[in-house]
Parts: structure tokens; sequence; C-alpha cells
């Protein structure tokens, strides 16, 4: 039985392909006409046909995707630095800081009074960051005296966070950060006991080369960060290199 029935299907496999023959070339036992078209030739006429049919409906496949990719929502933007601490720490979009919801809910904004001078005012509402712009908030005026100082590969901020603000995650994120100045070599967060809030904790961030470390203590200083203002300056390397990061008095 077996034997039959795969004899069948061979027969049928190659009556099948007897007919396409046909249609594609003609039967073998028509006569031959001179004055009809070749049937090879007409069957290259339609696999070049075929072809080019082909490749317009893939064309018009792909200007499909690329219409559907154009008019598909973007992709959530990722929170910068500064919404992620502040999330971190309890704070939610549209609500106040502070334990209980009491302070302010919109960020701070210079508004100019005159050409040189200006006012820090609450703004109306949040502004997300452009990928275009710097990330972060909004910035004091830098101190003259910290620009002054001689620039080191090491820099210093105070004040990112206060006592006791210290957890798992604010050194892998400070680096992070700060990794948008240039190769960052190390990060290190120390928290000192009996120093003044914005004092306490002191964040050590050496740099590969000291044109990033410029770039870090100027956008850094003067910061607004959940309520605080970031102080940065340069740090003396051999101190940091020997482990000595404690607060001294001539500082």
């Amino acid at each position: 039985t077996t034997v039959v029935a795969g004899g069948a299907d061979a027969a049928a496999a190659a009556e099948l392909e007897r007919r396409v023959a046909a249609q594609l070339y003609g039967s073998t036992d028509e006569e031959y006409d001179p004055a009809k078209p070749n049937d090879y030739d007409e069957f290259c006429r339609r696999r070049v046909r075929l072809k080019a049919e082909e490749e317009m409906e893939r064309r018009r496949q792909e200007q499909i995707a690329k219409q559907q990719a154009a008019a598909a929502p973007p992709p959530p933007k990722e929170d910068d630095f500064a919404t992620k601490m502040m999330k971190k720490m309890g704070w939610k979009e549209g609500t106040g800081l502070g334990k209980d919801g009491q302070g302010i809910a919109n960020p701070l904004i210079m508004k100019k009074t005159d050409a040189r001078t200006g006012v820090i005012a609450e703004g109306q509402k949040r502004e997300v960051p452009q990928p275009a712009a710097q990330s972060g908030p909004k910035k004091a005026k830098s101190t003259p005296s910290l620009q002054m100082r001689a620039p080191t590969r090491v820099v210093l901020l105070n004040n990112l966070v206060g006592a006791g603000g210290v957890d798992d995650e604010l050194e892998e994120e400070t680096a992070e950060e700060a990794g948008q100045y240039g190769k960052l070599k190390k990060c290190i967060v120390k928290e000192f006991k009996g120093l003044p809030d914005d004092e306490a904790v002191r964040i050590f961030l050496e740099f590969v080369e000291v044109e990033s470390a410029k770039k870090a203590m100027i956008d850094m200083n003067g910061r607004y960060f959940g309520g605080r203002v970031v102080k940065a300056r340069f740090y003396d390397e051999q101190r940091f290199a020997s482990g000595d990061l404690e607060r001294k008095d001539d500082e």
C-alpha cells in the first residue's frame, strides 16, 4: 500500500511539472509556428515583470514601515540626575518638597531685574530637559574665589546631600552624572560627624584629565539640587592620594 501511494504522489508531481512547463514554454505536441513569438522570450519578459513587481512591493513596504516608525510615540525620557535623587528621597511629580509636602512644588528660576542682576523665584512648572541642553537643576552664580583656585584633577562637592543622606546608590549615581564631563577615575563619598549639615558629606571626583575636572567644577558649582546649593572646588591631589579627606580649618 505504501509503495502504491508513493508512486501516485510521484506521478502527480510529474504531471504538475509538465503543466507548468507547458504554460511557460508551450506544449511539446504543438506544431512550431514561426509567426508566433518565441515562448522562451515571453518567459523572460514575465520573469523580469515579476521581479519588478516584487521590487516595487518591497519598496512600498519599507516606506510604510518608515511612516509607522515616524508616527510612533517617542520612548519615555529618562529622569535626569536631580529628579532621580529627589524621587529616591520620596518626592513625587507635582508635590512639594519636605516630609509632609509643605515645600515648593515648582522649580526655582532666575528672573532678571536689569542687565546684570536678578532674583530667584519659584517657577510655574517643571521643564523637561532637552537632549541638546545640559541636564540638571538651575545654577546660582559661581563664587569668584573658587574659580581662581589652581585647577587639579580632583573636585570636591559639598551640600549635594546633607547629614544622613548617604545611601548605597549615591556614589554610583554621582559618578554617572560626573562622567558627562570626561573620563572619571574614581568617586568617593565620605560622611563626617560633627560638621555642619552642608559640609557633613564630602564627595570627591577624581578625573583622568584636568580639563574634565574644570568642566565639572564650573558646571556643578552653584547648582540647585533638592533645595540645596551645591558647592564645588578643586582639591589637592596629594592629599587625596594619601587618603586625607577630612575638612581642614583653612577650607
